[in-house]
């Protein structure tokens, strides 16, 4: 048994303790197939949205995006309904509410370039069926809390890297907080939980990685805020004040087209209304975190392309 298959092993048996719902679970490929392992988990969040977790010897190097192949490392693209939706620069990542029924969601393990990783003439793409649910109602959001005196003081901040294939990535850095996205939507712990993404001061989803692609960009001035929030998505706060980074990003015309040799069918700004998706507006209900570092255990009209690369 490979290593990534006993860590994936104990992941599912820390899900199963905390009781949260795996749709499936899909295995790239099987032992005739030479090549990185892939597997893949989407759990429910029991507060909003599904939590996407992949395990693979496949290295996440966001840092590489769109740039020459190195064997071993690369990202994922992730669909829904056929639609590319965003990418995955890490083992975690968020899946905002989607309209009530049955969606597909598939994953695609990719070089920096973008192609598909594949293994001989298969490629290690996963698809699983999940069903959306009619809404129980509107969920409330939690207070802002402060950071209990006598604890460290999480602190947060980030910057867009331009994408060569067009558009921009965060990218955030932390202390005194680490990001627990399988602790997401369940009881507070000090000095974990997860980051919300604002655009414009309008939400658009949770940051459980060191590295997130920034979507639905258009040529302008853009108000970025990364804001801290517990497991339980009550929003941090020290001294009065969110514990919080905003910077302002110019995006130019320019900015959003792939450079030479970065066609990857679309820019960045094919992403469409994020409205789209389903449910992705007013999110402050709780919302889901992640597992932290795991490498120490071993959205009714049809959706536009919206994501490049």
């Amino acid at each position: 048994m490979s290593r990534t298959v006993r860590r994936l092993g104990l992941i599912i048996g820390l899900v199963s303790v905390l009781g949260l719902t795996a749709t499936s679970t899909v295995t790239g490929h099987g032992d005739e197939h030479e090549g990185p392992t892939f597997e893949v988990q989407v759990l429910k969040d029991p507060v909003a949205g599904w939590n996407i977790l992949i395990v693979t010897d496949v290295r996440f190097a966001p840092e590489n995006v769109s740039t020459g192949n190195v064997e071993g490392e690369g990202h994922a693209h992730v669909y829904v309904d056929g639609v590319k939706v965003s990418r995955i620069y890490g083992m975690w990542h968020y899946l905002n509410d989607l309209e009530p029924g049955e969606h597909e969601i598939r994953i695609e393990l990719s070089n920096n370039d973008h192609t598909p990783i594949t293994t001989g003439d298969h490629v290690l793409e996963q698809i699983v069926t999940i069903r959306q649910p009619e809404p129980a109602g509107p969920v409330s959001t939690p207070e802002p809390r402060a950071v209990p005196a006598d604890q460290p003081i999480p602190a947060v901040s980030a910057d867009a890297v331009h994408d060569p294939a067009g558009g921009f990535n965060l990218r955030i850095a932390l202390d005194n907080f680490d990001l627990a996205p399988v602790m997401a939507s369940r009881d507070p712990v000090e000095g974990e939980g997860h980051g919300r993404l604002h655009l414009n001061g309008e939400y658009v989803t949770r940051i459980y990685e060191e590295w997130t692609q920034i979507t639905g960009l258009e040529v302008g001035r853009h108000e970025i805020t990364v804001a801290l929030v517990a497991n339980d998505h009550a929003p941090l706060t020290h001294d009065g004040a969110p514990i919080q980074a905003t910077f302002t990003l110019d995006v130019t015309e320019e900015s959003l087209t792939a450079g030479p040799g970065h066609d990857h069918g679309g820019t960045a700004d094919d992403m469409g209304d994020m409205g789209d998706m389903g449910d992705m507006g007013d999110m402050g209900e709780g919302e889901h975190e992640h597992m932290g570092d795991m490498s120490d255990i071993g959205e009714d009209e049809p959706m536009e392309d919206m994501a490049t690369g």
